[in-house]
């Protein structure tokens, strides 16, 4: 609960000139704090925007999108022993938690979910995990039961609010108030870009999941996917997809030629009128059409011509607007 001293309720009356009173020792100390958390959310930031830096394919950092069924199933050993070693550096805190969390499962049950799920499971853990990192070293005492209350009251965790929370009087309701921080720079707009809920680097989410699905492999040599059912081996090489599946020729296959051919074969049937007659034609653009230069005047469209149009891979005759 914040104090309420009696410098703030003076300040209350008085409201020019209250900035520049002396802080109190609370407040003194709390800035301290504050400067302390600012500064370890700094090494936080630097680690996210490693994640957004990266180049494409970079083994430290391209795991970022995983979900735990990849890293079953399309992530070879290599890939999962290189993401291993890049959670245990930039996330040991996160990777302590899951490790003693699927040391607690046998084989059975770490099956019944997939990795997604277990993660949703600790997220509580892995939610105070993260705001003790970011006050490590401080006098400020996150706790679960805190983070909870907090939640219910305002629907948001921001790093920012969690803090101003702790603001031992009303002079100062903020970190970035005692610390003069403004802007880009402060730490509300840090916190909706790079805290629990923000959208740059890697989500906490994403590296339990992961973690949790490494360590599954590790441990059981088996992963719970997050489509079809059941389970599968964890996958000795990356996935590679096999373009030997694929048509590799523009040709059309007999398929098309079959739907070129009942298409034309309609064209034929339709009985369109050639453009000296004075008839109106009922073509419509993109449909069939079988002399090449042939024009038509239409009611709804003008003028329409006959020209080789690329369909796909069928290069096919068919009315455009001339």
């Amino acid at each position: 609960m914040k104090k309420v001293s009696v410098l703030a309720l003076v300040c209350s009356f008085l409201l020019s000139g209250c900035a520049f009173l002396p802080k109190s020792a609370e407040e003194k100390a709390y800035a301290v704090d504050c400067q302390t958390v600012k500064d370890n959310f700094a090494d936080y930031i630097k680690i996210q925007d490693a994640f957004d830096n990266a180049e494409y394919g970079d083994p430290e950092f391209d795991w970022d999108s995983w979900s735990g069924g990849y890293a079953v199933s399309n992530a070879g050993q290599a890939s999962r022993d290189a993401t291993y070693d890049s959670i245990k550096k930039r996330f040991p805190w996160v990777l302590s938690i899951t490790q003693k969390y699927v040391a607690g499962m046998n084989r059975a049950k770490f099956l019944k979910q997939d990795s997604e799920y277990w993660a949703d499971e600790i997220e509580w853990t892995v939610k105070e995990a993260f705001f003790n990192q970011m006050t490590q070293g401080s006098s400020f005492n996150i706790t679960i039961d805190f983070l909870k209350k907090l939640e219910e009251d305002n629907y948001y965790l921001d790093l920012s609010d969690v803090l101003a929370e702790l603001a031992p009087s009303d002079r100062f309701k903020s970190c970035d108030e005692v610390l003069g921080l403004e802007d880009e720079e402060s730490l509300e707009s840090l916190s909706s870009d790079y805290g629990i809920y923000g959208i740059s680097g890697v989500r906490l989410s994403t590296v339990s999941a992961v973690s949790i699905a490494i360590l599954g492999c590790k441990k059981f040599g088996v992963g719970h996917v997050d489509y079809g059912s059941g389970y599968r081996k964890c996958a000795p090489k990356d996935f590679e997809v096999d373009w030997s599946d694929y048509p590799t020729s523009n040709e059309p296959t007999p398929e098309e030629l079959e739907i070129l051919a009942e298409r034309e074969a309609q064209a034929e049937r339709d009985a369109q009128a050639p453009s000296n007659s004075g008839t109106m034609s009922t073509v419509t653009p993109g449909q069939i059409c079988t002399s090449l230069g042939a024009m038509v005047e239409t009611e709804n469209y003008g003028f329409m011509t006959c020209k080789f149009v690329w369909v796909g891979r069928i290069k096919a005759l068919m009315w455009m607007r001339s």
